[in-house]
């Protein structure tokens, strides 16, 4: 029955973990009045939600906010599911936000996309910023 909660936890927590971080940085956006909700101009259904990029204190905050999230999404998991929490799913959190951040930078710098030198700046700062967050908020995973 263990091994059944412990595979448990590490699927559910690698799957909510990612939507818990997109969440956390929603609800910061919208607690700074940052997002703008775009709609169909011919009053259709569809819509869609742009945050501009910000400076440096933004990429923190966000960054925080998107850590904390995930881990604490992902330790809410294992706690229910009694199952203590192990490095290897701090660092496989770890790994992704990390990944979503390089990936992102990597998409800016394509030669179609043509980014300016400022936007991928705050770029190469949010994955440092991304990865600080992320390792602060894995060790508090782990002690708590």
């Amino acid at each position: 029955m263990q091994i059944i909660r412990v595979v448990l936890a590490y699927i559910l927590s690698l799957l909510i973990a990612p939507l818990a971080a997109i969440g956390g940085v929603l609800l910061l956006a919208q607690a700074g009045r940052r997002l703008t909700r775009w709609r169909n101009s011919d009053g259709s259904p569809g819509w869609m939600v742009s945050m501009p990029v910000g400076g440096a204190g933004w990429q923190v905050g966000s960054a925080t906010a998107r850590a904390v999230a995930a881990f604490g999404a992902m330790r809410l998991i294992f706690w229910i599911l009694g199952v203590p929490p192990t490095p290897y799913a701090a660092g496989f959190l770890l790994l992704i936000l990390v990944a979503w951040d390089v990936y992102r930078l990597r998409f800016m710098q394509r030669p179609t996309l043509a980014a300016p030198e400022s936007a991928l700046a705050v770029a190469r700062f949010k994955v440092g910023a991304g990865f600080i967050a992320s390792v602060l908020a894995a060790i508090v995973f782990l002690r708590v």
